[in-house]
């Protein structure tokens, strides 16, 4: 008979207590596989979740500021259209009066107000509200500073939810001191040429004739009538940044120039348009300079380039030229401008060779012209 041995005895006993070994060592490692797979799991729905609040709130934030844009627009539109297009107190009163209170509210958890905008996108919602800015209270029905305030509330899915709140102001025409504000020499030939600082609607405080930027200097032939506060050219080191007001008022305009104009009209004395014309850039054919002649137009033109004026030429309002401006009228059919002009490089030359030549200051006109353009944001803020 077989005896096993100690050694043999003590390998057996070893070897019987490891029973199941292997299958504890499974279930073990399994438990951990799990346990990694349900973190994965989890930190990945986390992070889609984060994802997906994240997409939610960048939408409703967008589309808040859709609606304040829409709203903006509109805004503009309705002051166009208003009896006093200085100040935002009609749109203010209007607003007031829709609400069923009859007062002006502006956003809150319990407005009645109509709003100014409302729409849908991307099954997102949004509401803009006007009411008037903090400096002369939002509840306030009289604007007294040009200044309104747009609140716009965008709610989105899962409760996303965005308020963005803008201050906006009439686009303002570029501060001169004089009719005539250029970057380089003016030139006038004869003594029917008219140059006038006084206001023609007697609304706004008497400028000067022209200014022109140093080192750049006027020149006049013959005895040319010029009449203002002072009633002499004037020049100095103003610096107006002509190119950056064109790129400002350029996306309000109305009509685009590709080539010169003989005997259109822009615009009417109740609708002031905004004309552009970039005449330097190759797609247009009219690449060697704008020229208008019998033209007349109510609003602001706009010209990157240079910029050539042919008799019968009638403006009201703003024109502003990144290049020079050469006026040629006479004989019967003179150039007429009222309002200001605003030169990069500014010649004016053969104005009065064969006719009466009128350019004058009218701050109504100029008011009216800017009231078509823009409104300007001068403060934007997101509340959450």
């Amino acid at each position: 008979m077989f005896h096993p041995t100690l050694k043999e005895l003590a390998t057996k006993k070893i070897l019987n207590c490891q029973n199941g070994f292997l299958l504890s060592a499974a279930l073990t490692l399994l438990t951990a596989l799990i346990l990694l797979g349900t973190t994965a799991f989890i930190l990945s729905s986390t992070d889609i979740k984060i994802g997906g609040n994240f997409r939610n709130n960048q939408m409703v934030l967008q589309v808040a500021m859709a609606g304040a844009e829409r709203a903006r627009e509109a805004l503009r539109v309705e002051n166009l259209a208003s009896s006093n297009t200085a100040s935002f107190s009609d749109e203010l009163n209007s607003a007031a009066r829709k609400g069923a209170n009859g007062a002006l509210d502006g956003y809150s958890a319990t407005t009645d107000d109509v709003p100014l905008a409302t729409g849908t996108l991307n099954n997102v919602t949004y509401n803009a509200y006007l009411s008037n800015d903090s400096v002369d209270g939002t509840t306030n029905t009289t604007d007294s500073n040009g200044r309104v305030m747009i609140t716009s509330v965008a709610t989105g899915p899962n409760n996303a939810k965005a308020q963005v709140q803008i201050v906006v102001t009439l686009q303002p025409p570029p501060s001169s001191p004089a009719t005539i504000y250029t970057k380089g020499d003016v030139t006038g030939n004869g003594s029917s040429l008219t140059v006038s600082g006084n206001d023609a609607c007697g609304a706004g405080t008497a400028l000067a004739p022209i200014y022109t930027k140093d080192p750049a200097t006027t020149s006049l032939n013959g005895s040319p009538t010029l009449t203002g506060s002072p009633s002499t050219p004037q020049h100095g080191t103003l610096d107006i940044d002509i190119p950056g007001y064109i790129d400002a008022l350029k996306a309000g305009a109305t009509t685009t120039l590709t080539a010169d104009q003989n005997g259109a009209t822009y615009g009417s004395a109740t609708s002031y348009q905004t004309v552009y014309s970039w005449p330097d850039d190759p797609a247009h054919l009219n690449n060697q300079g704008l020229k208008l002649q019998n033209v007349t137009g109510y609003g602001i033109l706009l010209v990157k380039g240079d910029l050539e004026l042919g008799g019968g030429f009638q403006w009201n309002g703003v024109i502003i030229v990144t290049g020079s401006v050469t006026l040629n009228g006479g004989g019967g059919s003179p150039i007429n401008i009222s309002g200001q002009i605003f030169s990069g490089t500014s010649t004016l030359t053969d104005v009065t060779v064969n006719g009466s030549n009128t350019i004058g200051y009218d701050s109504c006109k100029v008011k009216k012209a800017m009231a078509g353009s823009p409104l300007k944001v001068v403060n934007w803020k997101q509340n959450y």
